[in-house]
This record gives structure tokens, sequence and C-alpha cells, in this order.
């Protein structure tokens, strides 16, 4: 087995990428909040926790209240086992090519598997007797996403598959919601019907299923009543909620990009900028360049739409990013009076609400995801692995 070796030395790059595991928690103790005793909460740290480490964050959302974590992929499963996290992991996304030598681990390691299928239940069945171990699984229901998940119309079939099957022991079922971000749309109520029909069609078959679980982070936030006795929230605890939160409670973004000016140059009316020339200055000023782009993360869509944050030795200010992003670099229009210098220390991505200027206008996730047309998940994301991750507290 190879091991990867970084390309390149953190110590002799200067993006950041700051990750406050203390906000984590702060964010898992407020979505905690909103829950009845009953409701236990499960910790989405898939993608590597959105980009912010998923040993950091699973540990900090466990200390935060949290009591499940929950992964997209098996491997990823295995390493929070391998850890020594020693609270349920649920795992959902595999495919038959890799399932026969991951899925025996897997069930061996106690861990919860999803099925979304006959040929699925299948799989899990094949690795139980593999591992000489009963498998615990979530049963998928497809309620209108169209991805993994049961068909309503093949739930007959599934549940009689399921109910002759001695080697899994189903411990709850579930499914993905497709518009809970949008209060209005009845495409929730609509799923929700869909979901608890076939959860009574799976009790005639096999019992009382003993854990629903639906709730992602919108419906963790905006409807309580489908808590159940799960909620699966992953975004919010990075400090991000789709909609607004409860009065008096506020998330905290756990992730802060930063990286230095490289070089500092005053310029005259009509300087070109970047490729396309898509800026030229309308009067003298300074620019400043700044060694990230791209390739690191930021989204060339979001070119000449945010204002970042560079520290100068005479305070803070804000500067427009201007021309087109490059792979490996941007440019900022830091103002023809500012005192900026190379080296200074620059925030392309923040906590708004912990305030380092007097407006508080510091770039969050949900800027640049803005400007580029996306969503603050890909942004965080999109953070790429050669910006070197750094692990401590930042003062709210």
């Amino acid at each position: 087995m190879s091991i990867a070796i970084p390309a390149e030395d953190p110590r002799h790059v200067p993006n950041r990428a700051v990750i406050d595991p203390a906000a984590i928690t702060h964010n898992t103790r407020a979505l905690r909040g909103l829950l009845g005793e009953q409701t236990a909460l499960m910790a989405v740290v898939k993608a590597d926790a959105y980009g912010h480490g998923m040993l950091t964050a699973a540990r900090a959302a466990l200390e935060g209240g949290a009591t499940w974590l929950g992964v997209a992929h098996p491997a990823s499963a295995l390493a929070l086992v391998r850890a020594g996290l020693d609270v349920p992991i649920f795992t959902w996304l595999y495919e038959p090519a890799t399932a026969a030598e991951v899925l025996p681990k897997v069930i061996e390691a106690g861990i919860d598997v999803s099925v979304g299928s006959e040929r699925m239940l299948r799989l899990v069945a094949e690795a139980s007797h593999a591992a000489d171990r009963r498998a615990r699984v979530h049963i998928k229901i497809d309620t209108g996403m169209g991805r993994n998940g049961v068909l309503p119309e093949a739930m007959t079939s599934f549940a009689e598959a399921l109910g002759a099957e001695d080697r899994v022991r189903t411990i709850g079922a579930w499914t993905h919601l497709s518009a809970a971000d949008d209060p209005a749309d009845p495409e929730t109520d609509r799923q929700i019907d869909v979901f608890d029909t076939a959860c009574a069609m799976l009790s005639e078959e096999i019992g009382p299923i003993a854990l629903q679980h639906v709730a992602n982070t919108a419906a963790t936030i905006s409807r309580p009543d489908l808590h159940r006795d799960l909620v699966r929230p992953g975004i919010g605890l990075y400090g991000y909620a789709p909609l607004p939160m409860p009065e008096g409670t506020r998330l905290r973004p756990a992730l802060s990009l930063t990286s230095r000016l490289a070089l500092v140059k005053d310029v005259q009316v009509g300087q070109r900028v970047g490729y396309g020339h898509t800026f030229v200055t309308d009067r003298p000023t300074r620019l400043g360049l700044v060694p990230i782009g791209y390739a690191d993360g930021l989204h060339r869509a979001a070119s000449g739409e945010v204002d970042v944050v560079v520290r100068t030795r005479t305070g803070d200010q804000l500067a427009a990013q201007v021309g087109r992003i490059s792979m490996d670099q941007i440019v900022l229009d830091l103002g023809p009076d500012s005192r900026a210098q190379a080296g200074d220390a620059v925030i392309l991505i923040g906590d708004p609400g912990a305030a380092v200027l007097d407006d508080g206008d510091v770039p969050s996730a949900e800027d640049w995801a803005r400007a580029a047309g996306t969503i603050p998940y890909e942004v965080l994301t999109s953070v790429s692995a050669r910006v070197p991750r750094e692990v401590r507290e930042v003062k709210a």
C-alpha cells in the first residue's frame, strides 16, 4: 500500500484554512437546543466534514451533544472507528465492486449501513456472512429525490425480501428531503406522506420501525414536527444555516481561509488586470497580489464580486478582488491611500459575526457562494488539499 506524500511543505505555503473546533461544538449545541429530549443528533461529517477535517469535526460535535456520526462512504466510517470514536456510526453510499471487500469490515466493526434496494440487501447479507456478524441496517426510502432508496412501488417486494433475510437487523428507516430549505414548498410534506406510507408497509412485514430520521439542517431548524427519533444536520454544524435561526441563536462559521499579500504596486489609470482584461483601473491606485486562486478553492465564477479583508499595519481594510481569478493568484484593488504592504495578512473567508471591521464585512462562504452562483457547501468543500489546515480556536 502506497501513502501519498504532500508535494508541498505546508511551512512554505502562505495560505491556510483555519478550523475552529470550538465553533463546531457551539453550533452542535445550538442545534441540539432545538430538539426534544427524545430526539438524538447525528453529526454528518461526510466529505472530510465539509472540508473541516473529519476527526476534528467529529470530536467537536460529540463534545457539543451529538450522539451519532454519519458519513457517506464506508471507508470514512472505518476511519472513525479506528480513531476510537465509540458512538453509533452510520454510512450509506457504496457500490458492488468495492462492497465485497469493505462491507464485511464495516459490519464487523458494528457500523450501521443503509440499504436502499434488494441488490444492496443481498450485498449486506453476503457481507454479514463474511463478517460472521448480523448487520445493522437502516432502510433508505426514495420519497422523491430519485437517488438512492427503495421506490414506493417496489416496497412490497422489498419488504418481503427483507422479512425473509435473517442476516440483517433493521434498526431504522430514513429518507432525504429535497426542498426543506424552502418552507413554502409543499414537496416536504408530500415526501413525508410517502415516507410514512412506506414505513407502514415495512412495519406490516417486519414489525415496528424503531428509529426514523428525515431532518437535515433546514428541517432541524424549521420543522420540529419532523425531528422524530434522530436529526442529521450537516452544513449547520459548520456555521451556515439555510434558514434563519431562532432569535438569540447564532451559528459560527468554523472555517477561515487566509493568505498574505505577495506584492503591492502603484498603477496608473488604464491598468489592465487579469485574463481577458475584465477590469481596468479608472484611477491611480494600489494593487495587491495574493498567491491563492481557483486551484485552492476560489471559484473563478466569483471573479470581481467579493471584497476581502487586508490586515495592514495601520488597521484592517476592505479591498475588492478585481479581474479574473487565476489558478494560483488573485489581484486586489487596495485603493490609492492604502497602507498595505507585502506580507500583510488577507482574510478571504471568515466569520462576519466576529467583527474584524466596524461594519463586520468579513467575507463568508455565503458571500463567495452568492458571487459564484452556488451554495456554501460547495465553497467549503472546494478548499483544496494544497491549502494546509490549521486547527485552533478563534475568539468569537
